[in-house]
Parts: structure tokens; C-alpha cells; sequence
């Protein structure tokens, strides 16, 4: 039966991606990967290859648009550009191309995929129940998998109302559903540990994995590359 690991958000933290890589079992068909691999860490190339290397799917984030389109990084706030800029300076030609080859959707088991949402796949985030509204009238019956907000959980419609779920562990999908796996580099949900999730698409479940990860040295690295200290210091917090 496939089962596929959904990822997102993992901004260059080497330590959180190769956690998370060491945590997926060994029976996944493939992963899923959400876009914004690069921004705020220490470690783009290296993010990038292993992702490109493992032949994983994967869409751009904002920050990966960023990298190639200085129009997308006036939208960023000062430290976020500063990481940008820092990272095009860092990234060699051939790893700037391939985000460029990056789409800002795609479709998978038949889900859809973006990084912001299916009104705007790119920049739009989805953290209240009206924009989630607003954005499942367009999912219909199925399922769309979205990061950016870097907070995990399932927005759902119930009744009139929508709701937004999160718990670690196994949950049985309706239809209908924006999901969002969280982040694997920099969680913004009070929960530090890296996070994301397992789509078994024949049994219809999604399970939210954490996976802790050697946050010190992802800190260490960002100060030694001169990136700014809070966003290193915000690891902690998870925000």
C-alpha cells in the first residue's frame, strides 16, 4: 500500500532534515516535499541536494521564488531578505537553476499540492478558519497539502463551521481537507522538534510525526554563517 512522507518548510536546517530523513520508515513509496527549502538556515546546498538527489516531488515556497525572482523578496521582512541575499551568494549556478525548475503546484494520488494555499499556491498563508473557508470551497471533495504557515493540523468544514485539528499520531481523513504537515526547519506551533507527516493514500489516514533534532548546532551554524541571531534564538521557542 503506499504511504508517502509530506514535508515543508525546511529553510536550510540540515540538523532538522536529516532528523527527520533518519525518522522516516523504511516502507514510504516516496516524500512529499512542500516547498521553502531554503531561507533563515545555515545550509542550503546541502538541503538542496539531498532533496534533488533523492528524486522526492517538490514545489517552491516563497523563499525558494525569492532565490530567483527579486520582485518575490520585497514581500520579506529585512532579516528574511538578508537570508535570501545570503543564500544567493552561497548556492552555486547549477542549484539556482534547479529552483527555478521548480513548479508552484502539483498533484499527487489525487491531491493537490501547494505551499500557500490553492487560491494562491505561492504566498498565501492559511492560519484563520475564514481563509480556510474560503480555500476549501475550492478543494471540493478532495484533499490539499499546504505549508508555509509552518503550523501543522487539518483545517475541515463541520457543518457550516470549519474547524482546525492537530494531534500527534494517526487520524482517518474525510474529504474535503486543507493539511498541513508543519515545518521541518523552523516550527512556529510553541513545539520546537522538527515536524511533519505520513499520507497512507489507501487507508486514507494522516499521522503527524516531531522528531527532535540537534538544535545547538543548527544555531552554531547560523551564527558562524553571519545570518541574523534571532531567527537562530526563535528555534527554541518554536516560534
Amino acid at each position: 500500500m503506499p504511504v508517502v512522507g509530506v514535508i515543508s518548510d525546511v529553510h536550510a536546517n540540515r540538523e532538522a532534515l536529516s532528523a527527520v530523513v533518519f525518522d522516516l520508515p523504511g516502507h514510504i513509496e516516496s516524500v512529499l516535499c512542500l516547498g521553502d527549502l531554503v531561507g533563515y538556515g545555515a545550509d542550503p546546498a546541502w538541503c538542496i541536494n539531498l532533496v534533488r538527489s533523492s528524486g522526492w516531488l517538490t514545489i517552491a515556497g516563497n523563499h525558494d521564488r525569492a532565490c530567483t525572482n527579486p520582485i518575490a523578496m520585497q514581500r520579506f521582512n529585512p532579516d528574511a531578505a538578508d537570508c535570501i541575499r545570503w543564500t544567493i551568494n552561497t548556492l552555486s549556478d547549477d542549484e539556482m537553476v534547479w529552483l527555478r525548475t521548480l513548479n508552484s503546484a502539483a498533484t499527487y494520488g489525487g491531491a493537490m499540492l501547494v505551499h500557500g494555499s490553492p487560491r494562491d499556491p505561492t504566498y498565501e498563508y492559511v492560519l484563520d478558519t475564514i481563509t480556510a473557508g474560503e480555500n476549501l470551497s475550492l478543494v471540493g471533495r478532495s484533499l490539499c497539502f499546504h505549508g508555509h504557515s509552518h503550523v501543522p493540523g487539518i483545517f475541515e468544514r463541520i457543518g457550516l463551521a470549519v474547524r482546525h485539528s492537530y494531534a500527534i499520531g494517526c487520524v482517518e481523513l474525510g474529504r474535503g481537507l486543507l493539511i498541513n504537515p508543519g515545518s521541518v526547519g523552523q516550527p512556529r506551533d510553541g513545539y520546537p522538534d522538527a515536524s511533519y507527516g505520513l499520507w497512507d493514500i489507501t487507508r486514507r489516514t494522516f499521522e503527524f510525526r516531531r522528531v527532535k533534532y540537534d538544535r545547538e548546532a543548527t544555531k552554531y551554524a547560523m551564527a558562524r554563517a553571519g545570518l541574523p541571531l534571532r531567527l537562530g534564538n526563535r528555534l527554541d521557542r518554536g516560534r
